[in-house]
């Protein structure tokens, strides 16, 4: 057998000198992933976080297959479809009413650069060509193309391109040793009263931090947050790329905040997880910063398959799932599995530091070194693989984020798996 080096294929986030071979999907269903060779696995983490009602999902499946058959693929710049234009509308009705218009992208790390690029040529063409600057928190993760790198936090998944990075004003995440919620507002406040003159945008991932960790924000300091961008007139991004779609117990962070911000980033979730897409909803007044009888005022973005057809109508059907069947119900009784599973290691050595945000729960390896690139992530997926779970641990951090269709004994048994696989890593 070729070692994984020696295959053609480049496979993402993976040292491919020393990393084990892949393991060959044959096919999946709701919440498992089959094997070639027979193996049944649990799929603990939604597939990095894009299975929202399960594998294959009869539904989405069948509309994929019924638009493949009417219209693939065509120019967005110069056409428009029944699925686009069908799931902008779903979009306007889901979101909050400030948000009003809906661009196509394909991917996560563009719907982050589209927004950036919005609030900077908005900002100009506002006449406040002096806001240039962004501000990022702490522990942030939005993707990997150069705007999204330079807006995350530094790490080692931007470290190699550090110079190509365009410099941004960096706070602190609320989470951070601080004595309180309102030491830590206090602080921010200063920081963006100081800067926002010069300010184009702030950007957020709401409630949750997700590649930086699993950082779990509370709910009043992303709302003041909202309230300061407000106030001095600075764009709010969200980046819901991983929190939309029901991750965090509602269908978007935003819904629980009740927080309307100018931007917001959607991806992953989108498509139920079966095709790549991606949005950046706008305000109304994003939107009319473009306007103009000047074409160098238009918005310079756009990709080969912006708004495939393809892809919405895997879209609209995920989103109708929503509507006619009980998710957020089932998603309520997944955060209170995860939060009586973590009654069990309370007093375990080898836990620390337990949070959960709706399908999200997650721990701290305790007595290691924190980083991505510790060695226990790799170990600590091969022996939960061992038991039929897939997990893949941002170094240290250990979390579960299953799909939504997950039956309770499924994720109870995941937590036997995660216990004893830490348990046997600790000792």
């Amino acid at each position: 057998m070729k070692s994984s080096h020696d295959r053609p294929i480049w496979r993402p986030y993976t040292q491919e000198k020393t990393a084990r071979p892949p393991i060959e999907i044959a096919r999946a269903e709701g919440a498992y992933l089959f094997t070639k060779a027979g193996q049944k696995i649990f799929d603990g983490i939604s597939s990095w976080w894009v299975i929202t009602h399960g594998h294959c999902h009869p539904e989405i499946v069948e509309a994929i297959r019924t638009q493949a058959g009417c219209l693939d693929q065509v120019t967005f710049a110069d056409f428009t479809h029944e699925p686009a234009e069908e799931l902008a509308d779903l979009l306007i009705q889901i979101t909050p009413p400030e948000l009003t218009r809906v661009f196509f992208t394909d991917n996560g790390s563009t719907a982050v650069e589209a927004a950036l690029k919005m609030a900077l040529q908005a900002c100009a063409q506002n006449g406040r060509p002096e806001r240039q600057k962004f501000l990022a928190f702490e522990g942030a993760y939005h993707g990997d193309t150069v705007g999204a790198m330079s807006v995350s936090a530094a790490s080692s998944f931007n470290r190699p391109y550090k110079k190509s990075l365009f410099e941004i004003l960096r706070a602190k995440h609320p989470t951070s040793s601080r004595a309180s919620a309102k030491e830590y507002l206090r602080d921010f406040g200063l920081l963006i009263e100081e800067h926002h003159q010069t300010l184009a945008g702030v950007i957020i991932e709401p409630l949750v931090q997700g590649a930086g960790g699993m950082i779990v924000w509370p709910d009043e300091a992303v709302k003041e947050i909202a309230k300061y961008c407000k106030t001095l007139g600075v764009y709010l991004i969200f980046d819901e790329v991983m929190t939309g779609f029901g991750r965090t117990g509602k269908m978007f962070a935003m819904d629980r905040l009740s927080v309307a911000p100018d931007l917001v980033c959607l991806s992953k979730g989108l498509t139920g997880g079966s095709l790549p897409l991606a949005v950046t909803l706008a305000r109304e007044d994003v939107f009319q910063a473009f306007l103009s009888r000047e074409k160098s005022q238009q918005f310079f973005h756009g990709h080969s398959f912006t708004g495939n057809p393809v892809s919405c109508a895997a879209a609209v059907a995920n989103i109708k799932l929503f509507a006619k069947s009980n998710v957020l119900e089932n998603i309520e009784r997944l955060n209170e599995i995860h939060r009586e599973q973590f009654k069990l290691i309370e007093n375990n050595p080898f836990f620390s530091d337990p949070r959960v945000c709706g399908t999200m729960a997650a721990f701290n390896m305790t007595g290691n070194e924190p980083g991505y690139l510790n060695p226990l992530s790799s170990r600590l997926t091969d022996i939960a693989l061992q038991g039929d779970l897939f997990i893949r641990p941002l170094g240290t951090t250990v979390y579960l984020m299953p799909p939504f269709c997950s039956q309770p004994r499924d994720l109870e048994n995941s937590w036997n798996i995660v216990r004893e696989s830490v348990t046997q890593l600790g000792g």
